[in-house]
């Protein structure tokens, strides 16, 4: 695998901001999307991270996604609400309904929100993190491209009925610690994982992907080349992603909002699922706090088994990611970087 690229964040925010800027994106969208791709990068998940920029553009240049459209609130009680993203970034319509479920949750105790003409959101679990900053537990599920795009093969199978659904919890602390945030594709792997070994070279782990003879492969290129992924667990991951797959696209319907032409056919007929829950809901908030940092310290205090350093809760792994990408530069893979430059030049942006 050749050596990556290294990036510093803001030259890497900057060149991401100026590209969407070119491409017609309004400037607050342009802002938004580069903030939260390069934030991916900085949290270590780079299959949601600048990767994603190409396929970006082209979506605007086909008119899948709106760049300069804004979400809006279609319906609403004070309890619920259903997001039209209106076709513009996913990143922003799912940061919109992030704040307007948060809004609830404080007013309410409790909050679910829906969000339907939505384009890609990235890393659900940043989500999670915008909502325990602000003191909010939140869930967040994606899902309903099962019905035109499949990714993944139910337990079992060996053909794609489900997408990758992906499941993201995020609970506030007192902030001594970082929020605990638990994010995860139903699958073994995430799509976007397997788009970043291709672009570096790299297998894939054992147990990933089935090939399109329904045999297991450790190349990524056998899964673009009609191959299948696979529940994580087994049963268990099967049936998480069924799970989410009835609460998005069955509970929020958001097929019934799709339009020709904008979309596609991975995000045309998907949603997403919030459920925000204030701390205070059953009790007094403080009792919670104390309660989730006795259960940390506990968890923290367990003695690394073998091959660690330590016991580490969920969220942690981003977050000194994030130190450390902030302080050393973003890993770029090469073939990242010069799909990046090449959208960036037919854009006229520097890079």
């Amino acid at each position: 695998m050749t050596d990556s690229v290294t990036i510093a964040e803001w030259r890497l925010r900057e060149i991401t901001r100026s590209i969407f800027a070119a491409a017609g994106a309004s400037p607050e969208n342009a802002a938004r999307v580069a903030a939260a791709l390069v934030g991916s990068n900085l949290a270590g998940h780079d299959s949601h991270g600048v990767i994603r920029i190409p396929e970006y553009v082209a979506a605007m240049r086909s008119g899948e996604l709106v760049p300069d459209a804004s979400p809006e609130v279609a319906h609403e009680t004070p309890v619920s609400a259903v997001v039209n993203g209106n076709w513009t970034f996913g990143r922003v319509s799912a940061a919109f309904a992030t704040r307007l479920a948060v809004r609830k949750a404080r007013e309410s105790l409790l909050a679910a929100v829906g969000i339907v003409r939505c384009h890609h959101t990235g890393r659900i679990g940043e989500y999670a993190e915008m909502a325990a900053a602000e003191g909010i537990i939140l869930i967040v599920m994606g899902g309903g491209l099962g019905n035109t795009r499949p990714l993944a093969a139910p337990h079992g199978g060996r053909r794609a009925v489900l997408g990758a659904n992906p499941i993201a919890l995020g609970f506030p602390t007192d902030g001594a610690r970082p929020p605990v945030i638990v994010d995860f594709a139903t699958t073994v792997i995430a799509g976007g994982k397997i788009q970043v070994a291709r672009a570096a070279g790299t297998r894939l782990p054992t147990g990933a992907i089935l090939d399109r003879d329904g045999r297991p492969s450790t190349d990524p290129n056998d899964f673009y080349n009609g191959g299948v992924i696979l529940p994580f667990g087994g049963h268990k991951g099967y049936a998480l992603a069924l799970s989410v797959e009835l609460l998005t696209a069955a509970l929020i319907a958001p097929g019934t909002w799709a339009e020709e032409g904008h979309g596609g056919p991975v995000f045309g007929p998907s949603g997403h699922f919030l459920l925000a829950i204030s701390p205070a809901v059953f009790g007094a908030r403080d009792e919670y706090l104390r309660v989730v940092e006795e259960t940390l310290a506990r968890i923290k205090a367990v003695p690394p088994a073998a091959g660690f350093t330590e016991v580490q809760i969920p969220g942690e792994p981003e977050a000194q990611e994030r130190e450390r990408r902030s302080r050393d530069g973003i890993p770029i893979a090469p073939a990242t970087w010069q799909a990046i430059t090449s959208t960036a030049a037919d854009l006229g942006v520097a890079t």
